[in-house]
């Protein structure tokens, strides 16, 4: 879901970036709260989770490939603020080292991935679940993969309204794509849960050994990452042919 150089015009980089720096900014005034010093570790072995993910891409069948995002998972686990810092380093790093998208479209994948789609699954989830501690039961399950798939749809409208159009095309590939982040959200989040600490409640902290275990499986299927393109190319292909 990374816009590339090219994809925006000049006005609209402009305003996503001044609104990237922005929330960057609240975000960091937002996390004193969420980020205990309890959580950092946690944090960091999810974060690492999900940029590698971010790089497997998994073949969908429509002619496109999709990959986690993650958003939901950081955003409910450990806040909307801490995420969106979370998503700014990831998408930061795979911009400097991976050229994954370019620095001039760094605001509007910020503004997608790391804002629209975490504040979306957070308010979700919390509308639907309010403060309980992540449990595996079908409601909290059920909850997640809704916040899931929602996250993504906004954040394909999002992407939308920026491109000033192809609608059609990237609420199809949104709808496919939310439906992988929701499967792969739901299996990380019962892995996470099933082996957090028992004290999760009071202490707050998520066992680490599922994030490492988690981060080198994801490593390890690098290799195989699919060479089609992800929902968003394929959409803005769609977009110029049906021009």
């Amino acid at each position: 879901m990374h816009l590339t150089q090219g994809t925006l015009d000049t006005s609209t980089t402009l305003l996503t970036s001044a609104g990237g720096a922005i929330a960057l900014a609240a975000a960091f005034y937002g996390a004193r709260k969420q980020l205990p010093a309890k959580k950092v570790p946690a944090l960091l072995g999810m974060s690492a989770f999900v940029f590698l993910a971010q790089m497997v891409n998994c073949s969908i069948g429509f002619g496109f490939s999709g990959h986690l995002v993650g958003a939901s998972l950081l955003a409910i686990f450990f806040g909307p603020s801490v995420t969106m810092l979370s998503m700014a380093a990831i998408l930061a790093l795979q911009v400097g080292f991976l050229g994954d998208g370019s620095w001039s479209t760094l605001g509007a994948n910020f503004i997608n991935m790391g804002v629209v789609a975490p504040w979306v699954a957070y308010g979700c989830f919390r509308l639907l679940q309010g403060r309980r501690a992540p449990q595996l039961d079908v409601a909290q399950v059920g909850t997640l993969a809704f916040a899931s798939f929602i996250s993504i749809m906004a954040a394909s409208l999002s992407v939308s309204v920026m491109l000033g159009g192809s609608i059609a095309h990237l609420l199809f590939a949104g709808t496919v794509w939310g439906l992988l982040e929701s499967a792969i959200a739901v299996a990380v989040f019962a892995l996470c849960v099933r082996s957090q600490s028992r004290n999760y409640v009071e202490t707050g902290r998520l066992a680490l050994r599922p994030l490492v275990a988690l981060a080198c499986v994801t490593l390890c299927l690098l290799p195989f990452s699919s060479q089609q393109p992800d929902g968003l190319e394929h959409a803005l292909e769609m977009a110029q042919l049906s021009d």
